[in-house]
């Protein structure tokens, strides 16, 4: 079976009844067929009906009856499902086609969670099949040495480390007269490589065992690049730096937000009023938005209060100062905190757990950050009071 990504179409079938989202499917009666081109593809039908779904793969090239179907050869499919293809540029650019209920390609983030390829389990040769691209040449300069690694157990094996004239070289088995050899449990071996377990409380148990030149064993840390683990079927290598953008300049929040946020780290959700309307600022503003005079009082309001408007976001913008974008699906509200009326609603995030059953007028109330810094973080977020 072919894999693009690291991932085959089947993969993603056979995970269809366990990603399925029956809060999303709330109405639906439809039939999804998925005609999956070249090699790797296949046929496959989805039916939602009662919050339930039923996934089906096809022996033939008849699909029946249908609200829509998709077209898309392989590596378009599992690109577009892993994230790695736009739908849209595959979409304009005739990769994938859709016939029928076009809408209701809309409704399929809200029937499914994302798909994540299963991540393999890391093993002793993985780690050592890195040990030649993670060597640093400049801080082995002038060594002319062999470091064994004696494994035993599952997955485990004997290899040596040939490092000579600036250059590593790794081969099955141990060399005669060692310059230093590790001698662990393969399974310690790949715990102590991922920071699980420290290798002084290993050493000290005799759970990792090094004979010959102690000085030569206390510099291969320098010697050798940090192991990162990663999905071993992942081809595609991604370079990030993530940086928030810094701008030369300082930024007052200004005195009423100042005070808001000052409030936070008591716990206590502050708005002011304004002296001729009445009308209480969620978050504090220095003026009135409608009578354009100063706003000084404050008074505290809520935790809890009422529903107004609550809206499940599928499609995330990406943050315009780091490019990432949150985990969907998540739900924004906005809260009429007590002690306010009208339209004087908070506008915040709502608790994930929540999503499926969350309600205009339903009560919920602010959950706190264990600690308080006077950050738009101190609420995490608002969940409903049952």
């Amino acid at each position: 079976m072919s894999k693009y990504f690291g991932t085959t179409v089947d993969d993603i079938f056979n995970s269809q009844d366990k990603r399925f989202r029956a809060e999303g499917s709330e109405g639906m009666n439809a039939i999804f067929a998925y005609d999956i081109q070249g090699e790797g593809g296949g046929r496959w039908k989805l039916t939602i009906k009662d919050r339930a779904c039923a996934t089906e793969k096809l022996d033939s090239d008849e699909f029946g009856d249908y609200s829509v179907k998709i077209t898309a050869d392989a590596e378009t499919f599992v690109g577009i499902t892993i994230g790695k293809i736009d739908g849209t540029e595959a979409f304009m650019g005739g990769k994938l086609k859709v016939d029928g209920q076009i809408p209701l390609m809309m409704e399929l983030p809200k029937l499914f969670t994302k798909y994540t390829p299963p991540q393999k389990d890391v093993t002793a040769a993985d780690i050592l099949a890195t040990a030649e691209a993670r060597f640093r040449p400049e801080n082995a300069e002038g060594l002319d040495i062999t470091v064994g690694y004696d494994l035993a157990g599952d997955g485990g094996g004997k290899w040596t480390a040939v490092i000579k004239d600036g250059k590593c070289a790794f081969e099955q088995g141990l060399r005669d007269n060692l310059t230093v050899c590790n001698i662990v449990k393969a399974q310690d071996y790949v715990d102590l490589m991922l920071g699980k377990l420290d290798p002084m409380v290993a050493f000290g148990a005799g759970r990792l065992r090094l004979i010959g030149d102690m000085e030569i064993a206390q510099r291969l840390p320098k010697i050798f690049g940090k192991y990162e683990a990663t999905n071993a079927e992942a081809a595609e290598e991604l370079i990030m730096l993530k940086r928030t953008i810094s701008v030369d300049m300082k930024y007052s929040t200004g005195p009423a937000m100042g005070k808001f946020l000052d409030g936070l780290k008591e716990k206590k959700i502050l708005a002011n009023v304004c002296p001729k309307c009445g009308r209480k600022q969620l978050p504090p503003r220095e003026s009135c938005a409608k009578c354009l005079c100063g706003v000084d009082d404050f008074v505290e309001v809520g935790p809890e209060g009422i529903v107004t408007f609550c809206d499940i976001i599928y499609y995330a913008s990406p943050d315009p100062l780091t490019g990432e974008i949150r985990e969907t699906p998540y739900g924004a509200l906005f809260v009429l905190l007590d002690g306010c009326k009208d339209r004087e609603a908070l506008w915040h995030l709502l608790k994930d757990e929540d999503i499926v059953d969350i309600e205009r007028g339903d009560r919920v109330r602010a959950v706190w950050a264990e600690h308080p810094t006077g950050s738009v973080h101190d609420i995490i977020y608002f969940e409903k009071v049952r």
